[in-house]
């Protein structure tokens, strides 16, 4: 298969217009959509939907996106394996870590380990709100994410590793009678003003499901996505904030905060390792992950399933 009508079906759903796909890859346009045409007509499916609001991929045309995607990574791989002319793994790896979530804290480790032992591996990591993990993770786009949430997805192979707790995390000042530990109510929790998230990370639904309970709405008086920006306006008294004890105990000014445990039955979230079914893993994507795995039974205590292995792309073998 001529790899440059998948390049172009890619940058297609990627923009979701031909034309800007056209004008990207410095091709005409009748030519751009002969390639998508030549597709449909060789896998026999309908890989597109056009509509005044552009171009989406069928159910089919997902499924190939996948695979493109897939491949796209392993010329990528050979081609910088080729030119280095090393023997070692090289190439790039896509890991999504759920952000304000003790996931976040495997970054640092992470690069670390895969720079001392694999220096030809180049990470792209993403750890910020406004990225829906888990559908990177089905474009293709990903090669690797923790993050929560343990429902079963068509196509997204999920393991479980730990439950994570939220607690509230606000000003001394605010509780100066109350011990550091002592639980907190979901009512108690719904009377205080607070920052978090915007409303489409799953932290933020936790809190809206954990007052929802106590048949309460929670204050919510800033949406902050940034962690420091989050620890200065604490320290500044704007409010208090929910977030697991691990990622309360990193802000620069953790000593002079009172972190409570949140008594509510919906205050926790599994936290889990995901890749794909479809598609399997490269040999850099493989190493990184072996070494994630290893990350993890060292740093979290008693993980569900820390030693679990998946089978990798058999070029990998």
């Amino acid at each position: 298969m001529d790899t440059r009508r998948l390049e172009a079906f890619i940058k297609v759903v990627d923009l979701g217009s031909v034309t800007r796909a056209a004008k990207l890859l410095s091709v005409a346009q009748p030519a751009l959509s002969q390639h998508i045409a030549s597709l449909e007509l060789e896998f026999k499916r309908k890989l597109l939907i056009r509509s005044a609001r552009g171009v989406k991929p069928t159910e089919a045309g997902q499924i190939l996106y996948r695979y493109a995607k897939s491949v796209q990574r392993q010329i990528e791989e050979a081609r910088r394996s080729i030119l280095d002319n090393k023997p070692e793994l090289t190439g790039n790896v896509t890991i999504g870590l759920a952000p304000l979530s003790s996931a976040a804290l495997l970054a640092t480790p992470l690069l670390t380990r895969v720079h001392e032992r694999f220096p030809g591996i180049v990470l792209r990591i993403f750890d910020s709100f406004g990225v829906t993990l888990s559908e990177l993770m089905l474009k293709g786009s990903m090669d690797i994410a923790v993050l929560y949430g343990d429902r079963p997805v068509t196509g997204l192979d999920y393991k479980p590793l730990l439950q994570e707790h939220f607690h509230l995390v606000a000003p001394r000042a605010m509780f100066p009678e109350q011990a550091h530990s002592a639980d907190i109510s979901a009512l108690e929790l719904a009377e205080i003003d607070l920052l978090l998230p915007p409303p489409e990370s799953f932290l933020r639904q936790a809190v809206e499901r954990i007052c929802a309970e106590a048949g309460a709405r929670p204050r919510i008086v800033a949406e902050i996505q940034s962690r420091s920006t989050l620890s200065s306006a604490i320290a500044a008294g704007m409010g208090a904030t929910v977030l697991p004890e691990t990622i309360a105990a990193v802000l620069p000014n953790a000593e002079d905060l009172c972190v409570r445990r949140i008594d509510a039955s919906a205050a926790s979230l599994q936290m889990s390792l995901c890749i794909s079914d479809n598609v399997g893993l490269s040999d850099a994507a493989f190493a990184v992950y072996k070494i994630l795995l290893e990350i993890i039974a060292g740093t979290w205590v008693n993980p569900a399933a820390p030693s679990f292995q998946k089978t990798h792309s058999p070029e990998s073998s």
